[in-house]
């Protein structure tokens, strides 16, 4: 790191942050004594982190950067408690975003989503679907599956995008989530 907090690009970050390229800006807010730290998404494994950066004038809600930006010091995890209430009400909407703009290893899910147990069907794990719809969304699936997360949408009459982010929400929210999609699908080591 340089002495005025820029990351240089020389830095390697260790551990589950190292593989990721891109933040998604949740929020902006003025620390004391001096400067501005950003909370953001990290892209492509959805960690809510933290980064101090020199001007707030630079970034917007909503940005999308590259993690090794000019004026971005390092990034580091934070809680879902510790999010300000901007970044708490963005991270539904990066979390789309993200699924929208990388889809392949969600729309994975999808089309292989089977028995977890005797009791369970993975797309239990989606809010709001229960046993009867799991059923029938296998039916509707068929051997082919899908092309794209908007056939799944469209076959399914919902918004499969917005299901997973908000599973995705919950875990970020709750890590003890089990059995976590986001470790499944996003963060795996493929």
């Amino acid at each position: 790191m340089q002495p005025n907090g820029e990351n240089n690009g020389d830095e390697v970050a260790e551990g589950p942050l190292a593989d990721q390229t891109h933040l998604r800006v949740l929020d902006i807010r003025e620390r004391r004594p001096v400067g501005h730290e950003m909370h953001a998404l990290t892209e492509p494994g959805l960690h809510i982190v933290r980064a101090r950066v020199h001007s707030s004038s630079t970034h917007e809600i909503g940005d999308h950067l590259e993690v090794s930006s000019d004026g971005i010091g390092p990034i580091s995890i934070v809680r879902f408690r510790d999010l300000t209430n901007q970044a708490n009400n963005s991270l539904l909407d990066a979390v789309k975003e993200s699924i929208t703009e990388n889809p392949d290893e969600h729309l994975s899910f999808f089309n292989r989503a089977q028995n977890l147990s005797l009791k369970m069907h993975a797309f239990q794990l989606l809010p709001g679907v229960g046993k009867s719809t799991a059923q029938s969304w296998v039916q509707i699936r068929g051997a082919n599956g899908w092309v794209d997360l908007d056939e799944v949408s469209k076959g399914l009459g919902v918004d499969a995008i917005t299901l997973l982010a908000e599973r995705y929400v919950k875990e970020l929210e709750n890590p003890a989530e089990v059995p976590s999609l986001l470790e499944l699908l996003v963060r795996s080591e493929k």
